[in-house]
């Protein structure tokens, strides 16, 4: 059964007309990362989330990719006035649950919404630890991550733990990623690009014992996007010479590349190197057009990163893996694994948006 705060719904719907009155903390260069605080949620900012996505192998061979993300959407920055109501949304929280079983060729998606607060959905403030009624994200200590979210309706559920391979990655500078024209059009962007991952993922009622690798991002910020920005193309790639590699493309309504599309390569030991977009190019090689939301998206690529040496072809493990979140965030966006081929190959996963309508406004 999918659960949706109806009040927070309707809230997020209204968001983008209603946040432009408001005023929210912006990411400036210079921002100062403090862990393990900054694991945890940023009120002060409109927008955050915390994304997982991995591919996981059974014993009997089959492979999984799966995805899962906590959005935290701020709706009012002003201060809690004596006497307020405890059920006043300042903030909600939305949950997607993701599983392409790359056996069958399926894909299955769950979304869930809550205002936070009243012990249904939580976002601590001085750690990552994120809940949204069972589903859940937590950090311990030693920066392993453990995860649990289950959805009857889908036939699906994740179990899983996960150990960073690699050291944490600030992205941009120091982790002020900038995103447009404005130097408040960015956002402090933290990741995980190498995660040994154990636990079980259930498909249709089969619990499989599983094995792989993920890739976590946590972001924040208020006015990301710069102006003309309608949606960005997205790659979280791991390499089997050691490295990894994130690249976005902002695209403009034309289709055109945004100047402040960036990247940043991480080598086998962990250092890394950010990437200008005059230092990479991805050119869409075929099409696939949703059933459902008749959207058009790019469905292989050609990815080069000439300082880097590298020459790739990514395609999709299976063509429909778009996710319709109307009852959460009311976006359509299109989320899933990808195989690297080229110079070297890999495995990784594509996050294609703004082709089912624009993301101008929202982030």
């Amino acid at each position: 059964m999918r659960r949706v705060d109806a009040a927070a719904a309707t809230l997020l719907l209204l968001l983008p007309a209603a946040a432009a009155a408001q005023t929210w903390a912006t990411v400036r260069p210079g921002v100062e990362i403090v862990l393990p605080r900054d694991h945890g949620a940023h009120p002060g900012h409109r927008t955050e989330w915390w994304y997982l996505t991995g591919i996981a192998r059974a014993a009997d061979g089959r492979e999984i990719g799966w995805q899962l993300t906590f959005f935290r959407q701020g709706i009012d920055p002003s201060p809690a006035t004596a006497g307020e109501s405890a059920l006043r949304a300042r903030h909600v929280l939305a949950a997607h649950l993701a599983v392409a079983d790359l056996g069958n060729g399926k894909f299955r998606h769950a979304e869930r919404l809550r205002r936070l607060g009243a012990g249904l959905a939580v976002a601590r403030t001085d750690d990552l630890d994120v809940a949204l009624d069972d589903w859940w994200l937590r950090r311990d200590p030693s920066d392993r991550l453990r995860l649990h979210a289950a959805d009857v309706a889908a036939g699906v559920a994740l179990d899983l733990e996960l150990e960073p391979r690699k050291p944490l990655v600030r992205h941009g500078i120091g982790g002020y990623s900038r995103k447009g024209a404005h130097e408040d059009n960015a956002s402090a962007y933290l990741s995980w690009t190498r995660l040994a991952t154990s636990g079980s993922v259930t498909v249709d009622g089969r619990r499989r014992e599983v094995r792989g690798e993920a890739w976590f991002d946590h972001e924040w910020g208020s006015s990301q996007l710069g102006e003309g920005v309608v949606g960005w193309d997205w790659f979280a790639l791991r390499l089997a010479d050691g490295r990894d590699l994130m690249l976005y493309q902002l695209r403009r309504a034309d289709g055109r590349p945004a100047e402040f599309s960036a990247g940043t390569i991480v080598a086998p030991d962990g250092a890394t190197r950010s990437l200008a977009a005059a230092a990479f190019t991805i050119a869409p090689l075929a099409t696939w057009r949703s059933p459902a939301s008749g959207a058009l998206y790019p469905a292989a690529w050609r990815v080069a990163v000439p300082s880097a040496g590298l020459e790739l072809e990514l395609r999709p493990r299976l063509a429909d893996a778009e996710l319709r979140a109307a009852r959460s965030t009311a976006t359509t966006y299109w989320e899933g694994p990808v195989a690297v081929t080229g110079t070297v190959a890999g495995e990784g996963y594509a996050e294609l948006t703004g082709y089912a309508g624009t993301m101008a406004g929202r982030f």
